[in-house]
């Protein structure tokens, strides 16, 4: 479906609104250092859902980007203060390169906890990605990370925990990981485990008293993005092993696609009810 961008680098490339029914009205709150690529891969993300939206890109205020230009982002994205008064059908908020850092080292950290105070009554429903499915869970419920030694990295195929909207009409979930910490022993009965693996751990839990959907992957990644984290590691000189479960014949293969379609077309549609 049509995808119409309320600000944002591609902004331009927005098409204009002919539905007669009105959008799902989404937050994206892009945390990633490169916001271009991370609002390109949402954008087509959103694109492939069965409901039109509208998004509006949001930023952390308190955190001075080095890889994009204050004037750019300034621009090009809304900071809390903007939207403070309106209301969201949903919100996503990205992962963040910070999980060897404590939470309350973030720079931006006591941002991140207002919008989730705000969260509560401006957003019918959110989903939180790796970093920040972390920290929402940690800000939520008290329920720290724990930092792995080494870099949990590739695509991992989980099983389904419980049936819920969220998760009808899967078998398994195919997932990219790319992580340096992990969540344990979840046993707080706010939180339900909706999709784990043996060795990633809880990857999708939701909680009805947040109205939270934490995800501990990148749904969102394109065919290329684990590929190129992995030269990118290598040519830093971190410790960085091939991704797990990606590579077909030398070949980056996409194999999680099609579930995270159906991941976020199952949550866009549990917004229906508020949009109608």
């Amino acid at each position: 479906m049509t995808v119409y961008l309320k600000n944002g680098f591609l902004k331009q490339q927005a098409v204009s609104a002919t539905s007669s029914t009105r959008p799902v009205k989404l937050l994206v709150v892009n945390l990633m250092p490169n916001k271009l690529e991370t609002e390109r891969q949402f954008v087509h993300l959103f694109s492939h859902l069965s409901l039109d939206v509208e998004v509006t890109f949001l930023r952390m205020a308190s955190h001075h980007s080095k890889h994009t230009s204050e004037t750019a982002l300034q621009s090009a994205y809304a900071v809390l203060d903007d939207v403070y008064d309106q209301h969201f059908d949903g919100m996503v908020v990205t992962g963040a390169p910070v999980e060897q850092i404590q939470f309350e080292d973030v720079d931006y950290w006591p941002e991140f906890k207002a919008l989730l105070d705000w969260r509560n009554k401006h957003v019918q429903q959110s989903i939180l990605e790796c970093w920040a499915a972390q920290a929402g869970i940690y800000a939520d419920f008290g329920i720290n990370k724990r930092v792995i030694p080494s870099k949990l990295f590739g695509v991992y195929r989980c099983e389904i925990n419980a049936r819920t909207a969220l998760t009808a009409g899967f078998k398994q979930l195919s997932m990219p990981q790319s992580r340096h910490a992990t969540l344990e022993n979840i046993s707080d009965p706010r939180l339900n485990v909706l999709a784990s693996d043996p060795e990633a751990g809880p990857v999708v839990l939701a909680s009805e008293v947040t109205h939270s959907t934490y995800i501990s992957g990148h749904p969102e990644y394109e065919t290329q993005t684990l590929n190129n984290e992995f030269h990118r590691d290598q040519e830093k000189g971190l410790p960085i092993q091939l991704p797990v479960n990606y590579f077909s014949q030398a070949k980056p293969t996409n194999t999680w696609q099609d579930d995270s379609f159906h991941l976020y077309d199952n949550w866009i549609h549990s917004l229906r009810v508020k949009v109608r």
